[in-house]
C-alpha cells in the first residue's frame, strides 16, 4: 500500500473515530486507528509500524483538539512495542489479534492519561473508561476480522466454483 493511500486511510479511520459517536453513541470507545495501526504493526516492519502510529497520533490530535502530540507519542510507542512483539512471535488467529489490540488500547490510555498528569491537566480518562475502551476496541476487532475471514472464504469458494465448472 503505498503512502498516500495509507494516509487517506488513516484521515478516514480518524473522521470515523471522531464523528461516528455522535451518531451511535455505543461506538464511541472503538479506537478505529488503533486497531488498524496495531493489525498492520503486527505483520509490518519496525520503521513502517512507527510512521504508521505517529501518523494515525497526529490525525487523531489534529482532528479531536487538545495537545498537539500526546496522541501521536502514545500511538507511536503502542506501535513499536507491538512490531517488536510482532518480530518476536508469531502471531496467528483473530482471537489473539483482538487480545492484543484490547492490551495496545489500554496502554495507549494509560499512555495518555500519564502525559496529561505529567502536564498538570486532568485525566481525560479513568481506569474504568480505559478498560471499557480496550474491551470495546477488542470486540471490535474481533468482528472486523472475523467478517474479513468470511469474505475471503466465500471468494475463495466462488474461485473454485467458477473454476471448477469450466474444466
Amino acid at each position: 500500500m503505498t503512502a498516500l493511500r495509507s494516509i487517506a486511510l488513516l484521515f478516514g479511520l480518524g473522521l470515523l473515530q471522531i464523528f461516528l459517536p455522535t451518531v451511535w453513541s455505543g461506538l464511541g470507545g472503538v479506537d478505529w486507528l488503533l486497531i488498524y495501526v496495531v493489525l498492520q504493526s503486527l505483520q509490518g516492519s519496525f520503521r513502517r509500524s512507527i510512521l504508521l502510529g505517529a501518523g494515525a497520533g497526529l490525525i487523531q490530535d489534529g482532528l479531536a483538539g487538545g495537545i498537539i502530540g500526546l496522541h501521536a507519542f502514545a500511538k507511536t510507542t503502542v506501535a513499536a512495542v507491538i512490531a517488536t512483539f510482532g518480530s518476536l512471535l508469531v502471531v496467528r488467529g483473530p482471537l489473539l489479534k483482538a487480545a492484543i489490540t484490547g492490551v495496545a488500547t489500554a496502554l495507549e490510555g494509560l499512555i495518555v492519561v500519564a502525559w496529561q498528569l505529567l502536564l498538570g491537566r486532568p485525566a481525560s480518562l479513568d481506569a474504568v473508561d480505559i478498560l471499557v475502551r480496550a474491551a470495546v476496541t477488542g470486540a471490535a476487532t474481533m468482528v472486523i476480522l472475523y467478517t474479513g475471514r468470511r469474505w475471503q472464504q466465500r471468494a475463495l469458494i466462488k474461485r473454485r466454483g467458477v473454476r471448477g465448472g469450466s474444466e
